[in-house]
């Protein structure tokens, strides 16, 4: 890939690689601890950025071996090149699979619920990681935060929901999430003491429609 005409091909292209193996690698350590992001996504294009990279070098240094007449050299570097392209194309389909689920496990409506959560307020000592829409064809809409102390959360929520004219769901106060209702939103608040965060859930419940009267029924 080396060019005496281009001097900066070899330095850009290392930095590349270097990084793509950087991002590469956060990614797949991200994945192992199940931290939120779109880490899938992002090894998809780190493993298309070397693959890309990779057959960058090995097509030209093929042919530069073939014109040589070194044959054998020559099918080395396509080799090479050619798992370097099959790698780029599992890439490739790993990013659609990753796009349609995307669609599908965080394609709701969230133009109300979004709002709802926001508004909410946060303990003290809380951070945000993540805002993430829920399943599509829903109005669900969650944050996942990391917390100082987890047992002062849900007593916060109590308390300060209630300011805001939200009804604790009574039966729901002994398990590990605890749900608020206000009007047609559902606010549920899930605890999860090993990873020392909780999530907050915002749902909007609609009413379901009235079945139609069967028309066979007797009338009267």
């Amino acid at each position: 890939m080396a060019s005496s005409g281009r001097p900066w091909v070899v330095p850009t292209a290392s930095l590349l690689s270097a990084a793509s193996l950087a991002l590469a690698l956060l990614a797949v350590d991200q994945l192992a601890q199940y931290l939120p992001g779109n880490w899938d996504a992002w090894l998809g294009i780190a493993v298309l950025s070397l693959s890309l990279l990779a057959l960058m070098a090995t097509i030209p240094h093929g042919w530069r071996r073939r014109r040589e007449g070194l044959v054998q050299r020559a099918a080395l570097w396509w080799a090479a090149a050619l798992a370097a392209g099959l790698l780029g194309i599992v890439s490739v389909v790993g990013l659609v699979e990753t796009v349609k689920i995307a669609s599908v496990i965080s394609g709701a409506d969230v133009h109300l619920t979004r709002p709802v959560i926001e508004s909410v307020p946060r303990p003290p000592g809380t951070r945000l990681l993540d805002q993430r829409p829920g399943l599509a064809d829903t109005e669900t809409i969650s944050e996942d935060l990391k917390a100082d102390d987890l047992s002062t959360i849900v007593p916060f929520y109590e308390r300060e929901l209630l300011k805001r004219g939200w009804v604790e769901d009574k039966t729901s106060a002994t398990t590990s999430i605890v749900r608020f209702t206000k009007g047609e939103y559902v606010l549920s608040v899930a605890v999860d003491p090993p990873s020392s965060g909780y999530t907050l859930i915002v749902d909007r419940l609609t009413a379901s429609p009235t079945p139609p009267a069967d028309a066979s029924s007797p009338a009267g």
